[in-house]
């Protein structure tokens, strides 16, 4: 910040800079690493070039992409990157010395809709695959993870886009004066997951999951959400533990 501020012309930082004391103070005294994650981007030396109007962005001193085959999420900025957890857990142990993780927001935005997304068949995909890789990271790669935790339990209020985005594992009415949640179908997959620790090996859950692999990896949105077929044939795949009663879905759609 402080060579930023020099070539913005001020004369010292935008920002205060920690005294040598300061550093020592706080150096090794963090618990544990929290991190949010939900994304990978792909980023561009963009360094030292004129800045009109300083901000966030221009701070980084890097521009972002994203890959043309990645999925997109309803939130503009989120693209489903599974791999993108695994690395970034591992830069994580290798730069900050090996810290306990605790994953404390993981998920994917689907659009308000109606009728409503019930059948979440991307958000049970992302759930799979971005565990898959936390998984990996903590089992291959000795990563300390010691948590994971999805978001979100609730529909809510997503800042800028307010309603229009829902990550919930439970569908909110947020017509009704009571705001009555209804469970969809991500909730009952992330209970067996729970329930699992996992995907042990030879268990039925296990079993589904590694049927749905090819499907969460080569089907189009519109396919996993039902538009074109994929809830039937999700819905065999996931008999045994899909026990959502129907009645839940007919009164949201009818």
């Amino acid at each position: 910040m402080a060579r930023k501020a020099q070539e913005e012309g001020r004369t010292t930082s935008r920002l205060p800079e920690f005294t040598p004391e300061q550093k020592a103070y706080i150096s090794g005294t963090g618990d544990f690493f929290g991190l949010n994650h939900y994304t990978t981007v792909e980023v561009t030396d963009a360094c030292c070039a004129p800045i009109e109007n300083p901000n966030y962005d221009t701070d980084k001193d890097v521009g972002t992409g994203h890959a043309p085959d990645w999925p997109r999420a309803a939130s503009s900025w989120l693209y489903v990157v599974p791999w993108g957890i695994r690395n970034l857990l591992g830069f994580i142990k290798e730069e900050y010395g090996d810290p306990d993780i605790y994953v404390t927001e993981n998920g994917r935005s689907d659009h308000d809709q109606d009728p409503a997304i019930m059948m979440d068949m991307e958000r049970i995909c992302y759930y799979m695959m971005y565990t898959n890789e936390v998984m990996k990271a903590s089992n291959m790669d000795n990563v300390k993870v010691k948590a994971y935790t999805a978001w979100s339990l609730l529909d809510n209020f997503e800042w800028l886009s307010g309603y229009s985005e829902r990550f919930g594992l439970h569908y909110v009415d947020f017509n009704d004066p009571d705001r009555t949640r209804y469970p969809k179908a991500s909730s009952v997959f992330f209970k067996q997951l729970v329930t699992n620790n996992g995907y042990p090996e030879g268990s039925e859950f296990t079993k589904y999951v590694e049927n749905m692999w090819y499907f969460c990896h080569n089907t189009t949105e519109a396919e996993v959400n039902g538009y074109t077929g994929g809830a039937s044939q999700i819905s065999s795949l996931f008999s045994l533990f899909l026990a959502i009663p129907m009645m839940i879905a007919y009164h949201l759609i009818a």
